[in-house]
Parts: structure tokens; sequence; C-alpha cells
């Protein structure tokens, strides 16, 4: 199997790599959708993921499915509708307008804000200039590898994790990890072209272990679910809109600048 050349170090050549790479995979393992389409996502995230090869050999050969409990898809429903009307309360006190993308019809107009409700969370386009992605946790996982996958498609974007039952609110700013994000998208690269090649070891690793929930205390967990909801969400929400407030400023500092300087020349 033919190797997956890099054409420079740049960010968008790597990607470029990356995507011919997952490519090749798909065809070796036979992992497609259902409409005959390369599963990238889950192969990005198996190469993020781990680092020994013969653990990605046998999670891209099991292709482990996993469906979410009824509890926690509710959870997080209910977590994005309440951070959806605390975004908005807290938009309109700073006076910056704001709509859903898929409650408005035809053109928007000039909205300050236009959010977009996905399945893991939200997405914020601001002022047509910034992106800021929130992905709800409605559990107690973590993912870098799934930080990364983002950030691989939106290298510039401001991603805020948002882990209810802990009560956290993380944010990477894609900007400030170009060259981390560099350095993680170079490690899956050279482990595709591992496997693509063969050259890889057996191991004793179990990588594709269900996590058994059937133990886990569900009236516990609800209690503090619902609790953290209650607690956390409108200081989520302030995060975000400082977060949005700031880089406003930013932008509008640069239009600033510009003109004066256009004036003085």
């Amino acid at each position: 199997m033919q190797v997956v050349e890099v054409g420079s170090d740049s960010l968008s050549c790597l990607l470029s790599s990356l995507d011919r790479l997952c490519i090749e995979i798909a065809r070796k393992f036979n992992l497609y959708t259902s409409d005959g389409k390369p599963r990238k996502v889950f192969i990005l995230d198996t190469l993020l993921r781990y680092s020994c090869r013969g653990c990605i050999v046998k999670v891209l050969s099991k292709q482990p499915r996993k469906r979410a409990d009824a509890l926690y898809i509710q959870n997080h429903n209910l977590a994005v509708s309440l951070l959806v009307e605390e975004l908005y309360r807290k938009l309109r006190e700073n006076g910056l307008s704001f709509v859903v993308k898929e409650e408005v019809k035809g053109s928007y107009g000039k909205p300050d804000v236009i959010v977009k409700v996905t399945t893991t969370g939200l997405i914020l386009e601001v002022n047509g200039k910034i992106e800021v992605i929130v992905e709800v946790k409605s559990g107690e996982s973590f993912s870098y590898a799934q930080i990364f996958r983002y950030l691989a498609e939106k290298p510039n974007a401001i991603l805020t994790l948002w882990r209810v039952v802990k009560r956290q609110t993380l944010v990477f700013e894609g900007e400030k990890l170009h060259r981390l994000l560099l350095m993680v998208m170079r490690a899956a690269l050279d482990r595709g072209n591992s496997i693509l090649n063969g050259e890889y070891w057996k191991c004793d690793h179990n990588p594709i272990m269900e996590e058994d929930k059937n133990h886990r205390n569900f009236q516990n967990f609800i209690d503090q679910f619902l609790s953290a909801l209650t607690e956390n969400t409108a200081d989520t929400a302030e995060i975000i809109v400082n977060i949005i407030k700031r880089h406003m400023g930013q932008h509008l500092q640069a239009v600033k600048n510009a003109a004066l300087k256009e004036n003085r020349v």
C-alpha cells in the first residue's frame, strides 16, 4: 500500500493528506456509511485516540457502535435548549441580535450572532467572522481526540466544552493551538500510514470495552445532573457571551485602526 505523502508542513496540506489517508483506510477496512461514503470521522477519531497501532487495527476491524442511553440523550437535549435560551437572554441584555438558524426562513438580515443547533451542542457564527463551537457533555466523558477533530475541521474556531455534571466550562482557542494541532495531525498521519503498510504489531490491549452502565446509580446521577444544570447554565452562557464580546471588540478595534491608517495616508 502506498504511503500518503505530506506536501508541506502547512496545516491545510496536512489535513488534505489526512483526508486522502482516511479514504485509503476506509477502502482497506471496508468502512463506509449506508450511503457508501467513507467513515472519515470514525477513522480520524480512532487515529487520534490511540497511539498503539495494534489497538487502531482492532477498533477499525471490529467497528464498535455505541448507542447512547435515552437518559443521556434527554439530558443533553435539555441542557442545549436551556443554554440557547440563556444565551438569547444575555446577548439581548448586551444589545446583540441573535437568531437560531433552524427557526429562521429566508434572509437573516444581519444578526450579530447566528446559532446552529447540532447533535453535540451549538455552533455560533459571530458577525460572519468568528465561530464559537459549544460541545455539551451530559455525562463524564472527555476526549482530546474529539477536540482536535473539531479544530481540524475549523482550525480558527473557539471550542467551548461544557461538562454539565462536572460544572466545568473549558475553552480551546484554535488560533493558539495551530502548532499543537499540526503535531497531533502529523502523528495521526504517521499512524495511518503504518496501518496501510502493515507496519503494526499485535497487542494484548482491549480498546473496545463497552462501559458497563448497568451498575450506575441512575437516581444519583440524574439528581447531580439536574442540580448542576440549575447552578451552571447561566455561568456557562456568561463565559460564551464574554468570548463573543471580546472578539467583537477586537474586530471593531481592528476596523477602526484600519480606517485611521487609511485616513493618515
